[in-house]
């Protein structure tokens, strides 16, 4: 797992040692080493990357009460090979739907139902929720914090992602990406 650069540096103040940080770190290195040469999978304590392109701009504008599906690619790498799976998405939500509260919408992502999807990451998955920040990166990833701390004490409360994801707008000239801190969730 690899935490935002804001959370370590609380964790460096709030500790009179760097002890702390050094037992993070090193859990960290140590469990990705476990995970070498394995597929990636969903609702575990690593961060996955991935990237969403599409027509962003009309999204993130679709934010009616009847907002629509566009398509969209979401892509990652796994093992060195990109794997790219088709889908709609569409913005979602009330108060972080609008405009004036929250830049990055969050978006409902629908999975085709196809052969498209078998050994993927999505492998079984209908439709997602993708929390994007609203004010700030560090808030996504307390919410994040929050969804694990909640299964803790409960099975029926929903399984987060935490997410580094770089959103792609395929129809701009200058191909910039947007790389956010993000939550998908069941």
């Amino acid at each position: 797992m690899t935490f935002p650069i804001s959370f370590m540096n609380e964790l460096k103040e709030k500790s009179n040692s760097g002890h702390t940080v050094f037992l993070i770190i090193f859990s960290v290195l140590f469990g990705n080493l476990e995970s070498l040469g394995q597929m990636p999978k969903l609702f575990t304590e690593e961060v996955l990357k991935l990237t969403l392109s599409g027509d962003l701009k009309t999204v993130f504008k679709d934010r009616g009460d009847d907002s629509q599906y566009h398509p969209a690619e979401l892509f990652y790498f796994s093992d060195l090979k990109k794997v790219s799976i088709p889908l709609k998405i569409k913005t979602r939500g009330n108060f972080r739907k609008s405009a004036s509260n929250c830049k990055y919408p969050p978006l409902m992502l629908n999975f085709p139902n196809s052969e498209v999807m078998d050994n993927t990451l999505f492998s079984g998955q209908n439709k997602m929720k993708l929390v994007t920040p609203c004010q700030g990166d560090e808030y996504t990833v307390h919410e994040y914090l929050v969804y694990k701390l909640y299964n803790l004490f409960s099975p029926q409360s929903f399984q987060g992602q935490l997410l580094k994801i770089s959103f792609q707008d395929t129809l701009k000239r200058k191909k910039h990406a947007y790389l956010l801190w993000s939550v998908i969730r069941e």
